[in-house]
């Protein structure tokens, strides 16, 4: 019983803080040290991702349903509106930054959080928390919803900056489109469509180079529905909180933990 009950609060936390701008993996990783949980499997960790995929698709179905029927008539019927294909040239390009970065720093970033791990995410929280406290003004004044080159490659150089546990995926999206002068409406859908590509490129990568896993396949089914469920109704909350301009109190409860995650590094 025990095993459910852990695998269940891990798919949880994983639904609820991967589309909320706190940090999903900063989370999991001081949850697994604080309540002496050994390190998940990652297979485990990939289920996980899945999940909240295809939450993420699911929630703006609509969108990739139109880019998908819009490049197709651009490319085989002859269509003479191009706006699908910029979209998805534009996704392609605001991938690219989270691609290099990981492949460059991976290791060095799992040295570095294996010897000072409590004090990175810290850190990292104080920053997420900060800048999403300066940008909330922006959420009310800007109202550009064309996106440009410059604003994917912008965005998806904020969205790299997530590889470090602690700085938000997309908290760092949303600042990043924010300081461009985009909507926050827009920010939010093209910060979830650079989502989807680069969670299932890594995580199909992840898979080819696994060994047999022994999960329960029962305990690891729960947690993939708990984190589907979670990711679906965390993100629908983001994204109706975020076009108020009520970031307020994802930016205090990022410093809040941010502050006790530095205070425990030291204690």
């Amino acid at each position: 019983m025990l095993e459910w009950i852990q695998y269940a609060l891990l798919g949880l936390l994983q639904g609820i803080t991967e589309p909320l701008p706190i940090s999903s993996s900063g989370h999991l990783y001081m949850a697994r040290l604080l309540f002496n949980i050994g390190e998940t499997d990652v297979f485990f960790e990939v289920m996980m991702h899945f999940a909240s995929l295809f939450a993420v698709i699911l929630v703006f179905k609509d969108k990739i349903i139109a880019l998908i029927q819009g490049a197709y008539r651009a490319l085989f019927k002859g269509s003479e509106d191009k706006a699908a294909l910029h979209y998805i040239g534009l996704i392609l390009i605001g991938s690219l930054p989270v691609g290099v970065l990981g492949l460059t720093v991976a290791s060095p970033l799992e040295s570095l959080l294996a010897s000072s791990g409590l004090l990175v995410i810290g850190a990292a929280l104080l920053v997420t928390g900060t800048f999403l406290w300066i940008v909330r003004p922006l959420t009310l004044t800007n109202e550009r919803d064309t996106l440009t080159v410059k604003d994917a490659m912008v965005i998806g150089l904020f969205q790299a900056v997530a590889i470090l546990p602690g700085i938000s995926r997309s908290g760092s999206t949303l600042v990043g489109g924010l300081f461009r002068k985009i909507s926050v409406r827009t920010i939010i859908e093209f910060s979830f469509m650079l989502y989807i590509p680069v969670t299932l490129g890594v995580s199909l990568l992840e898979l080819l180079t696994l060994d047999a896993t022994d999960l329960p396949l029962g305990p690891l089914s729960l947690a993939f529905v708990m984190s589907f469920i979670a990711t679906y109704v965390a993100l629908k909350i983001f994204r109706s909180l975020a076009t108020e301009g009520r970031l307020r109190g994802f930016a205090v409860y990022c410093v809040s933990v941010g502050l006790l995650a530095v205070i425990l590094f030291f204690v």
